[in-house]
């Protein structure tokens, strides 16, 4: 039962991520909002590694290729694309990272490629671009977020195969503060870009405390606890979270197709998780 609490606050504060970074660049540069997200997250994080378990020696560069990927080359090109597109396609395009992990945990963690885990996921994207119905978006926008739902996918993969070696708060943490470092010059000119508005400083602290700091931990709880390739299909449920935060805080538009596309996504989680 933890697990599954983990994993729904998990989503809730990465689906609610996408609004509050498209509200933030319109304000921000892209590259400020990351620096400024993980201004906040580093410094919880590193409460955490002082407490926690070293990482070897010649693990380190492996957890530092592991946090550029999931912190930034992901959150770079993912806040650089919502300049383009609306937060509910940035997320579907997200979506697509269970594909990625699918065939790259078969190929370097050997899980096995069931065809209830292809099908399952296939089926939950389906249900995704239904909802999104992403065609009219920019490409270029597009083809930014795509670079971050890769890197997803690698950060995903490669993590699993760390924890074996590491707890997750140990990996995370670790993780979080090492790939942060290409952000670090940029901190001091976007802490002086920050303006007085209440609603950019909560969606700053927000995504550094619950989207960052909290939803990294979480995702590597529950991927401790299930395979890379099972694991990642819930992230198909981010989608949903954020196209109705987008509607109700942000008034992107909504359409009946919500209701038939989530129930597509929800059929496909099921599939994944029925056929072992």
């Amino acid at each position: 039962m933890k697990k599954w609490i983990i994993l729904t606050s998990t989503i809730i504060f990465w689906g609610l991520a996408f609004t509050a970074i498209k509200y933030s660049v319109k304000y921000l540069s892209p590259i400020s909002v990351a620096s400024l997200r993980f201004a906040i997250a580093n410094v919880l994080f590193a409460l955490l590694v002082i407490k926690g378990k070293r990482i070897r020696w010649d693990d380190l560069s492996k957890v530092f290729a592991l946090g550029i990927f999931g912190v930034s080359v992901y959150h770079i090109f993912l806040n650089l694309g919502e300049v383009y597109i609306s937060s509910g396609v940035a997320s579907v395009v997200i979506a697509l990272a269970p594909i990625f992990v699918l065939f790259l945990s078969a190929i370097f963690l050997k899980e096995k490629i069931t065809y209830g885990k292809i099908f399952g996921t296939i089926l939950a994207f389906a249900g995704v671009a239904v909802i999104s119905d992403p065609s009219y978006d920019n490409i270029y926008g597009i083809a930014l977020v795509m670079v971050s739902t890769i890197a997803a996918a690698i950060y995903t993969t490669f993590g699993k195969s760390l924890l074996s070696k590491y707890d997750p708060v140990t990996l995370t943490s670790n993780a979080m503060i090492l790939g942060s470092i290409p952000l670090y010059p940029f901190l001091y000119e976007s802490i002086l870009s920050l303006q007085n508005d209440p609603n950019l400083i909560a969606s700053i602290v927000f995504l550094g405390i619950f989207s960052t700091f909290l939803g990294y931990l979480g995702w590597y709880y529950f991927l401790e606890k299930e395979e890379a390739s099972r694991a990642s299909v819930f992230l198909l449920t981010i989608p949903v979270v954020s196209l109705l935060a987008g509607g109700v805080l942000l008034s992107e538009p909504l359409t009946i197709k919500t209701l038939a596309g989530s129930g597509l996504v929800l059929l496909g989680i099921y599939i994944v998780l029925r056929k072992r």
